[in-house]
């Protein structure tokens, strides 16, 4: 087996709390501290109450530790991105990649004006190749999806390698899915509509998905790296205006407020999770919840944003209508319901259900939106 080794040595912790983009509260030993995390990225499926991440010694001014990788549905996960590079760069020297043979010289970090590029690989008797590089962690149920927040970077990324092209480059963007469980790729449509729309346009830009397994937290197998399927035709029918949506609400205070038809109603101190859906304009009904100045006209604009703060939006986009499936499954892992709230078109007894804890750190909502995203669960019938 050839293997790389990131990290000379390792430790496993528990998660307490994300402080900020570059900041993990983590517990070990009953000791609680801070550890750098090198992803920007969302991770919410990883943020979860008992989520297992492991850290290297880290010394700087404000850590002692980094993240290195964590453990998801069985499979360690780097998320260290710039170590996915030095991996990347490793599996190119020994030309792992199928469309990388033949090197002679390679180039890290190559500016072209104000764009910077991952790799500007030289090879015999060929075209030069830019070869962007994104690290994929996001993998529930064997589908990796990128990005997992809305990316104007990777956006201008694909901008640039379609105006390289023209210049002369070959030119392609890497996903790379240090997940050994990723059976397909698509790109995120529900958190990056734009950037979505992009990546299925006819262009000169190529694209792949290659997944690589790590065998411990710290270490990789290269030989284990392997090309994916990218699913063009569920992310072309799946890029839509249309779909559902939870909004996650924020309830400081127990408190009683007049919902319109529905009359007086108590609110428990704690969080809500409403069910909606749009046949069209899915952004905008969602950025409508948002507002203030507005004319109050559901049940849900009665508490939001007036009483209560949104915490999470999660989108789902699909053109067919799935609200009564993700009603059912909230129903099933919910501590109540409001009675009748949100559901005077609908059969189901309410679109609003309470949780005493934040619902985006349990495991069984997480899985719930990520079964929705990938369709890959039993709460969703794939189109």
């Amino acid at each position: 087996m050839d293997t790389l080794r990131l990290y000379a040595e390792w430790e496993a912790a528990s998660f307490v709390e994300r402080e900020n983009r570059f900041c993990l509260l983590l517990k070990k030993d009953g000791t609680a501290f801070r550890a750098y995390i090198p992803n920007t990225g969302r991770m919410e499926e990883f943020l979860v109450d008992g989520g297992t991440f492991f850290v290297s010694p880290f010394k700087t001014e404000k850590f002692t530790y980094r993240v290195v990788s964590t453990l998801y549905q069985d499979n360690y996960v780097l998320l260290d991105t710039i170590e996915a590079n030095r991996l990347v760069n490793r599996l190119i020297q020994k030309q792992y990649f199928p469309f990388l043979k033949n090197v002679e010289k390679v180039e890290r970090e190559k500016s072209f004006g104000n764009v910077r590029l991952d790799f500007l690989v030289h090879r015999y008797k060929r075209k030069p190749l830019l070869l962007e590089v994104k690290t994929c962690t996001l993998c529930h149920n064997g589908v990796a999806m990128f990005p997992d927040a809305p990316s104007t970077r990777a956006l201008r990324h694909i901008e640039s390698l379609n105006r390289l092209a023209a210049q002369g480059y070959e030119t392609r963007m890497l996903f790379i899915i240090p997940n050994g469980s990723a059976k397909l790729f698509m790109p995120n449509f529900h958190t990056d509509y734009d950037f979505t729309k992009k990546f299925l346009e006819p262009q000169p830009l190529n694209f792949s998905a290659s997944k690589i397994r790590m065998v411990d937290p710290v270490t990789v197998d290269l030989e284990s790296l392997e090309d994916i399927k990218i699913e063009y035709d569920r992310a072309v029918s799946s890029c839509t205006p249309a779909g559902s949506y939870l909004l996650v609400l924020k309830n400081e205070n127990k408190k009683r407020i007049q919902a319109g038809k529905l009359g007086t109603v108590s609110f428990e101190k704690g969080y809500y999770v409403y069910a909606g859906s749009a046949l069209r304009g899915l952004d905008s009904r969602v950025s409508r919840h948002s507002r203030k100045r507005k004319k109050v006209f559901w049940h849900i604009d009665f508490i939001a944003p007036y009483h209560m703060s949104i915490e999470r939006v999660f989108a789902i986009r699909r053109p067919d209508k799935i609200e009564s499936k993700i009603v059912n499954a909230l129903q099933s892992i919910c501590n109540d319901h409001v009675k009748g709230f949100g559901a005077s078109d609908s059969k189901a007894k309410s679109h609003l259900f309470f949780f005493k804890k934040p619902p985006f750190r349990l495991k069984e909502f997480m899985n719930i939106v990520l079964d929705l995203n990938t369709s890959s669960g039993a709460y969703i019938t794939k189109t």
